[in-house]
């Protein structure tokens, strides 16, 4: 009974026991090699694949291989676009090609409104609808334009200057060539035709220098008898006046 009591009077002490490591810490990145037996039934105990590359050729291993041995399916309704991606070519006077830059979707739908309003269409096609439309034909060098992003912009009329003007609004839009009056043209050559008048103002201004030499003609024509007519009124007023 007493040494109960003592027990529950008294403060019990607790000892506080840290572990330590022997020998220093751990090397992770050169563990110590295990022990022969253990390492002979790791070994053993390690699970066995089949590699599935075995006894394959390197061509075979290459992802691409795989894709060209997909048979290509004829799309009738691609051929219809090719179809009319090649008439589009033959009956538009005017072909610009454009890299795109990134750009957001909006922007593109303002594009496409703004070239609409100057009866210019803003297309983008694949380079397999492309193949299909243009192989074998005179414009088959257009090809070579499409690796990345691109726009093509058809116009029914030669307009050079609202093209230009509608690019300017649109930096991500680069302007690479044009086919103008079924000729290939590169960008400094339509620069050049940008400062060339258009036929209205060509005629318009023919017609005013045609208009300015013959009104020169007829003042050079009248000058001498205006002036003998007038030296005579002068005479015949010197006349009266001396009588």
């Amino acid at each position: 009974m007493a040494l109960a009591t003592r027990g529950v009077l008294l403060e019990r002490l607790f000892p506080l026991i840290q572990a330590k490591r022997f020998r220093g810490k751990i090397n992770i990145q050169r563990p110590k090699p295990v022990h022969f037996e253990r390492a002979r039934y790791v070994a053993l105990t390690q699970p066995y694949f089949l590699n599935p590359n075995k006894d394959k050729k390197p061509i075979e291993l290459c992802n691409k291989y795989e894709d060209k041995m997909i048979e290509e399916v004829d799309n009738p309704f691609q051929r219809i676009i090719a179809e009319e991606l090649r008439n589009r070519f033959n009956e538009s006077r005017l072909v610009a090609f454009y890299h795109v830059n990134p750009m957001k979707s909006d922007q593109q739908f303002k594009a496409q409104i703004m070239f609409k309003k100057e009866n210019m269409y803003f297309r983008t096609y694949g380079k397999k609808t492309l193949k299909l439309a243009l192989e074998n034909t005179k414009y088959e060098s257009v090809l070579d334009f499409y690796v990345s992003q691109n726009v093509t912009v058809f116009s029914p009329e030669p307009e050079i200057k609202k093209l230009l003007k509608l690019t300017k609004k649109f930096p991500q839009l680069v302007l690479l060539a044009a086919i103008f009056e079924g000729k290939f043209i590169n960008k400094d050559e339509i620069m050049e035709l940008n400062l060339i008048p258009n036929l209205q103002e060509a005629q318009a201004t023919l017609v005013q220098t045609l208009n300015s030499a013959g009104s020169t003609l007829t003042q050079q024509l009248n000058s001498h008898q205006n002036t003998l007519v007038s030296q005579l009124q002068e005479r015949i007023k010197q006349l009266e006046e001396e009588k």
